[in-house]
């Protein structure tokens, strides 16, 4: 069973999901959380903070009062994606094509999720549908570039760019390219991004670690080590990060050399 079977509507109500929402104050004219447009806001900004699972709960939350908002359905999307939880993220993709099926970001989101489940021809289909509209926004570019960078297409630095030329003063929006960049095996390109981000946004714990393990797959093992601890220094109960950190200060110099003979190897070939 799905850990996320609490995204239907007929019980939208994520475990723990009430804590994400502030009430509205005694005597006050605070924000209504009966509200689903106020709900939304809250889960856009638990999304920049990176927090994809609060997001999702969030997302969920203001679709169980108004299953028709597009944005909440795009953005459950994206966090299912950027949970790594692909096949719920196709199946939530396919439901959502149902009800907006002219939506580029859905159509985008539904490619996306073929691509990392290794069905690039799909992928590419789905990615050509979202981009079939007069004003395509940042989010199918990113997606076409991540489905087009696994292809090893030189166009997909094009699509990269076309999303940041849409929102050129929106680090989310850097942040994204990065993790297209990532998530198909180019982490040359994705670590300058990532750092253009961290130079805005320093405390994006997640960010850090990403770019740790950008520099760990890199065979860069020193500076993996200081991106892991700067996630750890920003959020040091989450296990994974405090994991990865002490996971790299436990290797011996035999590890240390070998990672550096790694990166030194997938320079020289190109693997």
């Amino acid at each position: 069973m799905s850990r996320f079977q609490w995204l239907e509507f007929e019980n939208p109500t994520p475990p723990g999901g009430e804590g994400d929402i502030p009430g509205r104050p005694p005597g006050g004219e605070g924000d209504d959380p009966t509200d689903p447009q106020y709900i939304l806001r809250l889960a856009d900004e638990a999304y920049r903070q990176m927090d994809w699972e609060k997001a999702l709960r969030l997302y969920s939350r203001a679709l169980g009062l108004d299953h028709t908002l597009e944005a909440a359905w795009v953005g459950q999307l994206r966090c299912l994606l950027d949970l790594q939880e692909n096949p719920e993220a196709l199946t939530w993709a396919i439901k959502a094509h149902k009800t907006f099926g002219k939506s580029p970001d859905v159509q985008a989101a539904r490619a996306l999720a073929l691509a990392r489940n290794g069905q690039l021809q799909e992928a590419l289909a789905f990615s050509d549908g979202s981009m079939k509209v007069d004003r395509v926004g940042w989010f199918p570019w990113v997606v076409r570039g991540e489905i087009l960078a696994r292809t090893g297409a030189t166009s997909a630095d094009f699509c990269m760019g076309k999303a940041r030329e849409i929102a050129p003063n929106d680090w989310l929006v850097a942040l994204k390219v990065a993790q297209g960049y990532k998530y198909a095996g180019l982490y040359e390109k994705a670590v300058p991004v990532y750092k253009k981000v961290l130079a805005a946004q320093s405390d994006l714990a997640e960010a850090w670690y990403e770019l740790g393990e950008c520099h760990l797959a890199m065979g860069l093992t020193g500076e993996a080590v200081e991106a892991f601890a700067r996630a750890v220094k920003l959020v040091p109960q989450r296990k994974k990060y405090s994991e990865a950190y002490a996971r790299l200060l436990g290797s011996g110099p035999i590890e240390h050399l070998l990672g550096w003979l790694r990166g030194l190897w997938k320079g020289v070939t190109g693997r």
